[in-house]
């Protein structure tokens, strides 16, 4: 306890400054001036939230924004760890491509809550077998980074669905024609009780055609190191797997006035998953007694076009993602205890008053006791289609304006299958049809297609008042068949099915704000957020059933941005958000419900509190505290004349703390003049979670409270041309466990993943010009 209470103090005390930012239509500057030139902090920074130009103290939003300087500083490598620079920023952690992004405690099954963003690309988790595409947002390597924004709460106007609790968005930096430029980073670390982990990147900048044309590609290698032990099979730091990235960008400059970007990115994923079970009562120790792991590639190709015709910009941007991903889940649990001639009665004839044949039950021991090792197989892929075409005012008077079309076309494909493995080393065999014991194909598409606008003006160069909505229309079908039944699920061979569903609407958004001075404004806001509805992909469900709408909600939020001092930022936020219609897990209701479903019911009202403080109160000194409370609650029994879900009124929202602070304090100091030192604290506190909504829930699991505390200090030079620097992430080794699950597939173990154990490493970077 006396621990917790020091590290949220210590998170609430101190954090890190970020530097400055610029638009990414924007032409880039050389590294060099960016790196020897002044440094704005917090409220200086210029970010593209509104998609136009605006200094972050001066937008109307609640909205977190580190720069890539910084980033780098705190060894961020993945959008994951913005946890420690944003309020109301949830994480659920089951590993590399398995997370769901959680803002302001708003968090449910189906499509993404939170809208995740690299450059303009929006990416899309896999469908799955579960409709639940928000469960596995993929993940690029955060490097050579110009900045990350982070937006609280609903963005529905101008970012459309998914966008229901807010949007992430990680910026590259853009190709330079100025000069050329390289950079490259090692890190090597090694964890307690676990196997060396180690990764290299680099970047190289090549002028093409001066001032108008030119090439920055990036390429990363990563080799996780291991801390995940099997005690079953005696084998040691299984998650020690490994991960390849890269980016190509091409911009191309013909006039001052028209700028085209085109880009590649790329990254692979190949690890055995990081899961352990509490059970086992031993941390980061699972007795699974088959494969689990996380296979994933995925790919985005992109073009922007941004033309500035003078009074009026226009951007056209496309973008097609492209992901295959295998997940394999070990499920041998499932099946404990069902070797019997009881089972065998219960599973197979459907009646356990009857006794099996002495035929039926050889055959039906056969089966199960080849199970009782094995791994559910999933290869699935999703290539989505975007499209979006905006203009925006330009100038500095006091109309502002941004309209735009938006299309997008996504397919994905998941066929789940049940593999046995080799009862000697927990292997799986060969991905063939004698050893396939379930198998069922989903195909799922979704096309969307919107109108958007926001219009601002502002009055006596103090009142600004913005007005905005959405119109947009979407079509789902999915289909479905299964060729390979599973007595063990009560699943038989089925022939395709196909149903559809279509919807429109609007959403819509106000916001007024008063400066009264460039160091003191206040906002009140009212926006409302939405994702799409669908189809259920349950062979056999009643068509009346099937179908399932979008839900939406809105968020009322009263906020303050000021700059009490000089050298302090002190942003502050309260806000509402009711949530209606919302799309939940549930089962039908009545005698012999079989069908798990996605359905419309309930509802949730959440009431949080964000701060933010940013303070450099002594030269090279930088502290930065993030503070957020959310209380999220259902109003309303999830309970219809079709569906019976767990949820009652006052639940809390699950894997929703009421608390998380973060903070650090960084420290820079010349040691000669060519040499800077520089130390580094970070520490956050999480509150606790519960993985599900009933108290009464069987497999609901309590997740902790936690801390963790990192250190990092080093030797640097003042251009930023180079960095050596020691860390320790961990430093008191705690059990931070970020997510707990449990279901009928694990047997009822829970399933339990978390932050590695104390780590300490050294990182080293350097810079050509």
């Amino acid at each position: 306890m006396r621990r917790g209470a020091l590290l949220a103090s210590v998170a609430g005390l101190v954090s890190l400054s970020p530097a400055v930012a610029q638009d990414t239509s924007e032409q880039p500057r050389p590294q060099a001036s960016q790196a020897q030139g002044p440094q704005a902090t917090g409220g200086e920074i210029v970010v593209t939230a509104l998609k136009r130009d605006t200094r972050l103290q001066d937008t109307p939003l609640a909205i977190s924004a580190v720069t890539g300087d910084s980033l780098e500083r705190a060894g961020t490598t993945s959008f994951t760890e913005l946890t420690s620079n944003t309020p109301s920023l949830r994480i659920v952690d089951n590993g590399p491509g398995n997370r769901r992004v959680i803002l302001r405690g708003v968090v449910g099954a189906g499509e993404p809550t939170v809208g995740v963003y690299y450059d303009e690309s929006p990416v899309s988790g896999s469908v799955g077998t579960t409709s639940d595409a928000a469960g596995s947002t993929p993940d690029f390597r955060v490097f050579d980074v110009q900045r990350a924004e982070v937006l609280r709460g609903p963005q529905g106007t101008l970012y459309g669905s998914g966008s229901m609790g807010g949007t992430v968005r990680i910026i590259y930096e853009k190709p330079n024609s100025e000069q050329a430029e390289g950079a490259a980073a090692v890190n090597l670390s090694a964890v307690k009780g676990g196997s060396p982990g180690a990764s290299v990147d680099g970047m190289i900048n090549l002028p093409i055609a001066e001032d108008k044309l030119a090439l920055r590609v990036v390429g990363s290698y990563q080799q996780f190191a291991g801390y995940i032990d099997n005690s079953y099979y005696g084998l040691k730091n299984i998650n020690d797997g490994h991960s390849y990235s890269g980016r190509a960008l091409l911009r191309f400059t013909p006039t001052d006035r028209l700028t085209l970007d085109l880009g590649a990115y790329y990254t692979k994923v190949s690890t055995d998953s990081s899961r352990w079970f509490f059970e086992t009562g031993e941390r980061h120790t699972t007795n699974a007694r088959a494969e689990s792991g996380n296979y994933d590639e995925s790919r985005i190709y992109s073009g922007t076009l941004n033309y500035d015709f003078g009074a009026v910009a226009m951007t056209a941007v496309s973008t097609y993602f492209d992901r295959d991903r295998t997940v394999v889940g070990d499920v041998s649990d499932t099946f404990n205890g069902r070797a019997t001639a009881a089972g065998c009665s219960r599973y197979l004839l459907r009646d356990p008053a009857t006794p099996c044949s002495s035929s039926q039950l050889s055959d039906y021991l056969d089966l199960t006791n080849t199970i009782l090792f094995s791994s559910l197989y999933q290869p699935q892929n999703v290539k989505n289609w975007t499209n979006e075409l905006r203009f925006s005012s330009t100038g500095n008077g006091p109309f502002n304006w941004t309209a735009g079309g938006f299309l997008e076309d996504r397919k994905s494909w998941v066929r789940s299958t049940l593999l046995a493995a080799d009862p000697r080393t927990g292997e799986l065999y060969p991905f063939v049809d004698e050893n396939i014991y379930y198998d069922r194909t989903i195909k799922d598409r979704l096309k969307q297609k919107a109108l958007f606008a926001e219009i601002s003006y502002k009055f006596f160069d103090k009142l600004t008042a913005t007005a905005g909505a959405r119109w947009y229309e979407y079509d789902k079908t999915v289909g479905g068949i299964v060729e390979e039944g599973q007595i063990h699920y009560a699943s038989v061979p089925s022939a395709y099915t196909e149903a559809q569903t279509t919807e429109n609407g609007f959403v819509f958004k106000g916001n007024l704000s008063y400066e009264f001075s460039r160091d003191l404004m206040i906002y009140a806001q009212a926006a409302q957020g939405f994702r799409p509805g669908g189809v259920n992909q349950a062979i056999g469900l009643p068509a009346a059933m099937a179908a399932y709408r979008s839900d939406s909600l809105w968020n009322y939020e009263l906020g303050m941005k000021s700059q009490p001092i000089r050298g302090v930022y002190f942003n502050l936020t309260g806000y509402q958000i009711d949530w209606d219609d919302m799309q939940v897990s549930a089962r039908t209701s009545g005698t012999g419900s079989v069908f798990g479903l996605i359905s419309n019911v309930g509802a949730a009202r959440i009431r949080g509190v964000e701060a933010e403080i940013n303070a450099t109160p002594l030269p090279g000194l930088s502290l930065v505290s993030n503070i957020g409370y959310t209380d999220a609650k259902l109003t309303e029994d999830q309970v219809s004349d079709v569906v019976v879900a767990a949820g009652r009124k006052g639940d809390r929202l699950p894997f929703v703390p009421k608390w998380n602070l973060s903070g650090s304090a960084e420290y820079i100091w010349s040691l000669s003049d060519s040499l800077e030192g520089m130390m580094r604290l970070d520490a956050s506190y999480v509150g606790s979670s519960y993985s599900t909504l009933a108290a009464t829930d069987a497999y609901r699991r309590k997740v902790d409270a936690y801390g963790l505390v990192n250190a990092r200090i080093g030797i640097q030079s003042p251009d930023s041309d180079w960095s050596a620097h020691l860390y320790v992430n961990n430093i008191f080794d705690a059990l931070a466990i970020t997510t707990k699950s449990s279901s009928s597939n694990t047997g009822g173990l829970t399933v339990t993943h978390g932050a590695p154990p104390r780590t300490i490493g050294l990182s080293l970077t350097k810079r050509f010009r």
